[in-house]
């Protein structure tokens, strides 16, 4: 029995389609932890801001260092993404974006509570959205969403910023994670 070229051509083509959404599944089902994690913490970052501003540098700074260290933890449980490295790549993103925002930061200096509030998530939402050039439409989506939001609480949330923004990212975060559960 032989396969003329346009089975042959059809056969190939439905083999990189399926390869392609196993791949984008894998990647969804990696990502739903750490949008859980990220979304918990930033939750609980923007609510302790909120009810104990005085200590909210000191809360945030280690709610920081507890989330790269439970990423770690989940990108080891999930053992080696694939042969390219893609989760130490990843890691390695994440350390580069807190340092590319806190020289930001500190170039614009000095930023009211408010702006900062603002500044780091749409930054870390801008790299949603650029990964979603890669990882699928899912992250073009969440990312330009909750900037969306946070845009719009920054305008309109009054004293009520913090937690709209504990509602809206923290929330959209989990809620996206738990999305992408489904999917993966």
């Amino acid at each position: 029995m032989s396969i003329d070229r346009d089975d042959a051509a059809a056969s190939l083509s439905d083999i990189a389609s399926i390869e392609r959404r196993t791949r984008e599944r894998l990647i969804y089902d990696r990502s739903s932890s750490q949008l859980i994690l990220w979304g918990a913490l930033v939750a609980t970052g923007y609510l302790s801001a909120y009810a104990a501003p005085a200590h909210a540098n000191i809360i945030w700074l280690g709610l920081g260092a507890v989330g790269l260290a439970g990423s770690a933890l989940l990108r080891a449980r999930h053992g080696p993404s694939d042969r390219r490295g893609i989760g130490r790549n990843l890691g390695y993103a994440q350390l580069v974006l807190f340092a590319y925002g806190a020289l930001l930061t500190w170039l614009l200096w000095p930023m009211g509570n408010r702006q900062l509030a603002a500044f780091w998530p749409i930054l870390v939402m801008f790299c949603h959205v650029l990964a979603g050039l890669w990882l699928g439409r899912f992250f073009i989506y969440l990312g330009a969403g909750v900037s969306l939001f946070i845009v719009a609480g920054y305008l309109w949330a009054g004293p009520f910023y913090l937690l709209w923004m504990a509602a809206v990212v923290g929330g959209g975060l989990v809620a996206s994670g738990v999305s992408l559960r489904r999917l993966g």
